[in-house]
């Protein structure tokens, strides 16, 4: 039981911080330069264990993106209850 709530909680940050990310590259394509990949399954490929230049691999970023929105969602909450 234990391993399925594990891996349901690593999808739900895997796939929101790969959607976020997407958004976010594209966004910044838009308004600077297209130098970002425009392919969504480049952000959602969290099977790829490649590692880029800076030492992550897209699930290791995806993931901690996923995991910095939540925690931002959290306290955008709990300030906005007052």
């Amino acid at each position: 039981m234990m391993h399925l709530v594990q891996h349901v909680l690593q999808a739900f940050f895997l796939g929101i911080g790969g959607l976020f990310r997407f958004c976010f590259f594209q966004l910044l394509n838009v308004s600077f330069e297209d130098k970002y990949s425009k392919d969504l399954e480049y952000y959602w490929d969290n099977q790829n264990k490649t590692v880029d230049k800076n030492g992550f691999t897209t699930s290791q970023k995806n993931f901690l993106a996923g995991l910095i929105i939540f925690i931002s969602f959290l306290f955008l909450i709990k300030k906005i209850e007052g």
